[in-house]
């Protein structure tokens, strides 16, 4: 078993620069360091987790918070730019799961793991076990939501649709619909950046333009377009929830016979990979995970490695939009 000693020989230091370099804790140059740890790895050394955690009082382990069944694209591809992040800064991920506590007690599982923070991507934000998590000391950083005087990391929900919406009227397009997704932050932001670019385009909502439905359901999103083309008045564009909802959609209506985007022109939300992999390619707009990813852990690592001069923030990420073929 390589030790402490054995790195600080071949390296050429004292057994306690070699600790600090290991455990992050070293005023040494970077270049020092970096060579420390190269070392270390090259002479396969391990550290000893429970020693290294007694010591620093740290667990370098980040506690993951979803509550949905994972078999979003969008959740899959935050998920992957989420653990690269940790791999690259040393960090481990587990899933916190309710843990037998009452009432989905999160910050006590949290405690109970030694978690250095936590990181929600998907929950019922007005639950109060989230709440609690979310305003107690555990460094925790919230995706898609906002908590006054909490890190919260948001995509640009607002300005997206408001870039959409442009985006459908220069293509000719004054009759647009809106399909929602789930009550929430995410839906309410869309759901403002709508409404406020239509009035200053001059575009007229009727009341049935805009439907409340889920996301991640091609049925449900097939049934209202339809309901929608059946209006006297109907819209010659609608935007949907999600690219899952939107590419099922777009499937269930050509076989009923709908032609899209002849018949109805169709826009998605997300960017997922499939959206472009079929035909006709959807319109859609691209959720920037890469940077996502990389905010989360500029703030949870900020907040874990400086408690007492960490500023909460709330960052909103731009993402892009994707002219595909599904807008006439």
């Amino acid at each position: 078993m390589v030790r402490l000693k054995d790195i600080a020989e071949v390296c050429g230091v004292s057994v306690a620069t070699v600790s600090r370099a290991l455990n992050g804790l070293t005023n040494e140059n970077r270049e020092r360091t970096s060579f420390i740890c190269q070392t270390a790895r090259d002479m396969g050394y391990y550290p000893n987790t429970a020693a290294r955690t007694l010591k620093t009082s740290r667990s370098n382990n980040l506690g993951i918070l979803y509550e949905d069944r994972m078999n979003h694209e969008y959740f899959s591809s935050l998920f992957d730019e989420l653990r690269r992040e940790a791999d690259a800064q040393g960090y481990d991920l587990t899933f916190l799961g309710q843990g037998g506590f009452p009432e989905t007690n999160y910050y006590e599982h949290a405690r109970q793991r030694s978690l250095d923070g936590v990181i929600v991507v998907q929950a019922d934000y007005d639950a109060a076990g989230i709440i609690r998590l979310a305003t107690s000391s555990i460094p925790t950083v919230i995706i898609d939501h906002t908590y006054d005087g909490c890190d919260c990391v948001n995509s640009d929900n607002r300005t997206s649709m408001e870039q959409i919406v442009r985006h459908v009227h220069a293509r000719g397009h004054h009759r647009i619909a809106f399909i929602q997704g789930e009550k929430g932050a995410v839906s309410r932001e869309r759901l403002a950046g709508f409404y406020k670019v239509c009035a200053e385009l001059g575009i007229r909502v009727p009341v049935e333009y805009v439907r409340e439905g889920h996301f991640h359901n091609p049925s449900e999103c097939a049934a209202i377009i339809r309901e929608l083309m059946k209006l006297d008045d109907r819209p010659t564009c609608v935007l949907c929830p999600d690219d899952y909802s939107s590419l099922g959609a777009l499937w269930l209506l050509e076989t009923q016979g709908v032609r899209v985007p002849m018949d109805i022109s169709l826009v998605g939300y997300d960017g997922i990979r499939m959206s472009q992999m079929m035909t006709p390619r959807l319109t859609t707009y691209r959720q920037d995970t890469v940077q996502i990813a990389k905010e989360v852990f500029s703030l949870i690592t900020d907040a874990i490695e400086n408690p007492e001069t960490h500023i909460p923030k709330q960052v909103t990420v731009s993402g892009m939009l994707i002219e595909g073929e599904t807008v006439r």
